[in-house]
């Protein structure tokens, strides 16, 4: 439980090096890559413990298929224990994967909300199941590993790659302070991860960060429910 408890302590630190390190260091697994998959940040792998991994994130990435993208697109963890087996859901990736030399993988979904963001593959060299409490925290290190994504790549789009119609550069105001309020509440997040949240929805909906607000105040946004529009954002398309 301390090895658990430190790695979840590093995934808070603001060390971005740490975030898939943190998975090998709990878990039975032999590599760990984490990729953004699909809008609002685009495709890529942000981090990997190893090469090995890494390429093995790469060809999802590259595909547009596998564990990674049916465990975001699910909203939960896609459990393949042995690549020897099992369905053709990603036949292409499947092959790719096989080829690589792992055994088997688990992927999770890095959501924040309902803020989809990517996934984390957690790679293996043999096939034993993984016990109902590794699961579970290798589930708890994605929430946290989600929230550090989500901060770097908020802090990259705010390093110059956010459009000039998006304004999230000066979180400020009476509406964006109470927005920030029940983001807390539907999230059980901190006033900086919940304010990450918002400045996350408005670049990726191409909103001002007073509009998100708005939004959320008047709850035509609900972080908890995937089904929730901005109905202003609705209307302009």
């Amino acid at each position: 439980m301390s090895a658990f408890h430190d790695a979840a302590r590093r995934l808070q630190s603001g060390d971005d090096d740490a975030i898939a390190t943190a998975f090998v260091d709990v878990l039975p697994i032999s590599g760990a890559a984490l990729s953004t998959l699909g809008p609002p940040f685009g495709s890529s792998v942000i981090t990997a413990t190893d090469p090995k991994s890494a390429e093995s994130d790469e060809q999802q990435v590259l595909l547009g298929e596998g564990p990674g993208w049916s465990a975001l697109r699910r909203r939960s963890p896609v459990l393949v224990y042995d690549l020897s087996t099992g369905g053709d859901e990603w036949p292409s990736a499947k092959a790719a994967l096989r080829e690589t030399g792992w055994a088997g993988l688990l992927s999770f979904p890095l959501s924040v909300g309902t803020f989809d963001l990517g996934a984390v593959t957690l790679y293996r060299f043999d096939t034993d199941p993984l016990a109902t409490g590794q699961l579970d925290e290798a589930a708890l290190l994605a929430r946290l590993a989600a929230l550090r994504v989500l901060s770097s790549a908020t802090r990259d789009v705010e390093d110059g790659r956010t459009p000039p119609s998006v304004s999230v550069s000066q979180p400020s105001g009476r509406h964006v302070h109470q927005a920030t309020g029940m983001v807390i509440a539907q999230l059980g997040l901190t006033p900086d991860e919940a304010l990450l949240v918002l400045r996350a929805r408005a670049f990726a909906d191409g909103q001002p960060l007073h509009a998100i607000a708005e939004g959320v105040i008047e709850r035509r946004i609900d972080f908890r429910d995937p089904g929730t529009t901005d109905s202003a954002q609705e209307e302009e398309r």
